[in-house]
């Protein structure tokens, strides 16, 4: 089946039931809906940012003591990840998603009526825990109901919603700090507020899209893919058998290339802007996130509906009309120069104490690269490894959580100590390694390893 020179890849089944057989509009509200639980998650993680002066100031702890809110939230969203892959092979990724929801909700009202610090932190963690089903599973809905040809257009949505909410929650805390007398706790109200609305969206708007297809289209897919002849039950899901068929296990490439460090920025934003020379209010440091969210918004565009076209493009031209996932690593190449840029930007910006624009130029270029080089790449690796796609993406969402729970741990008295320059310049350093990744990855290894 081919649709626009084409090949519809995964093939459709005769099966109504068939995600892929979905209305448009239906996929559309589906991805959107799923890619939610994202958005509050990171919203309601992000957004306490500014407002560490005042839980400081309520109970009485130091700076480094109020950022663990912060930093151990994204410790057990990575630890979440290993727990509800599972869950969602099992019982299904609709209803993973409705209790995960369900439980950031309540642990959303625990925080607001939380008396101690210690009882605020504890629910910090479990809000965290709660909310990593999004981060795994949407990948796997966008590959269920979506073709290949679609899927990166179609990411970029679960990309930019799961980005964004780490710069709309700080500012639109920014402004409930400064003028509610509630504070941050009315922000968590309105995160709860958005839980519960995205629970009664799914609940319309989100079928399950768990379909066993009668056989793998890999070999479709991948022309010298090994065809897989039995499959085993586990608790996890209906597995092929790993002797019957050689799988590519993905490379240490593979999984680093995803890892975003956008995070460090909005933790280390608020203490540089709010003192001198800028002496920001909250409100002010909170609007520093619309550069962030124009760089999203850039990102949404050049990541998903471009790279798309580009991989069409270079399908067509070729006369079998495959589409390979190599050829999504050709679009990286705006995210290669323009996110380290930023970086090395922000580095001498904030290090020299610029003007604020050249921070907020440097901070949108980086949220650029963040969203606009995951994008691909996650849609590069779930293409790459089909049949592991959930155990990789998994892997790679408890490495970028790890990776940003060591710096967000660290930000504070690494820049007390070192100054900006260090920090953003190794942000830099570690930026180039990873994007540089996807160089042996489009020479040697798609020739050398077929699934």
């Amino acid at each position: 089946m081919r649709h626009q020179g084409l090949p519809l890849l995964p093939t459709p089944t005769q099966d109504e039931r068939d995600p892929l057989r979905w209305p448009v509009w239906l996929k559309h509200c589906a991805i959107i809906t799923a890619s939610m639980t994202n958005f509050v998650t990171n919203m309601a993680g992000s957004g306490l940012s500014v407002a560490v002066p005042e839980l400081m100031q309520e109970y009485h702890k130091p700076e480094s003591a109020a950022v663990q809110l912060l930093t151990y939230n994204f410790l057990f969203l990575s630890i979440g990840n290993i727990f509800w892959v599972p869950v969602a092979h099992k019982f299904g990724k609709r209803a993973s998603l409705l209790l995960s929801m369900a439980l950031q909700a309540g642990t959303l009202v625990w925080c607001v009526t939380a008396t101690s610090f210690s009882s605020l932190l504890a629910a910090r963690c479990v809000q965290g825990f709660a909310g990593a089903a999004g981060e795994s599973i949407v990948p796997e809905i966008a590959a269920d109901i979506f073709f290949l040809h679609q899927r990166a257009a179609m990411m970029s949505i679960y990309v930019i919603l799961i980005s964004s909410g780490s710069a709309i929650g700080p500012l639109v805390n920014s402004l409930m700090v400064q003028y509610l007398p509630s504070s941050w706790r009315a922000f968590l109200w309105l995160c709860f507020a958005l839980a519960v609305a995205d629970i009664g969206l799914m609940l319309f708007l989100c079928p399950e899209s768990n379909f066993r297809r009668p056989e793998w289209d890999v070999a479709a897919i991948e022309p010298d893919a090994t065809e897989a002849k039995a499959t085993q039950e586990t608790f996890f899901e209906h597995e092929p058998q790993q002797e019957v068929y050689t799988v590519h296990r993905p490379s240490l490439a593979d999984i680093i290339l995803p890892v975003r460090l956008d995070r460090e920025l909005n933790f280390t934003m608020s203490s540089l802007l709010e003192a001198p020379p800028y002496l920001f209010s909250s409100v002010s440091v909170g609007l520093m996130q619309i550069a962030a969210l124009i760089g999203f918004i850039l990102a949404c565009f050049g990541g998903g509906l471009l790279s798309d076209l580009i991989n069409s493009r270079i399908a067509r031209r070729r006369a079998d009309g495959q589409v390979r996932a190599e050829d999504r690593l050709l679009s990286l190449i705006p995210g290669m120069a323009i996110g380290p840029a930023g970086c090395v930007l922000l580095a001498f910006a904030c290090q020299n104490h610029l003007h604020w624009a050249a921070i907020a130029v440097g901070f949108a270029m980086v949220s650029f690269g963040t969203v606009y080089t995951p994008n691909i790449a996650i849609t590069y690796l779930a293409h790459r490894h089909q049949r592991d796609a959930a155990q990789c993406l998994v892997l790679v969402n408890v490495v970028k959580n790890l990776v940003a729970f060591m710096f967000l741990y660290e930000a504070v008295e690494w820049v007390q100590s070192q100054g900006y320059l260090q920090l953003y310049l190794v942000m830099f350093a570690l930026g180039v390694v990873t994007i540089a990744a996807a160089l042996p990855l489009y020479l040697f290894h798609g020739k050398r390893h077929v699934e």
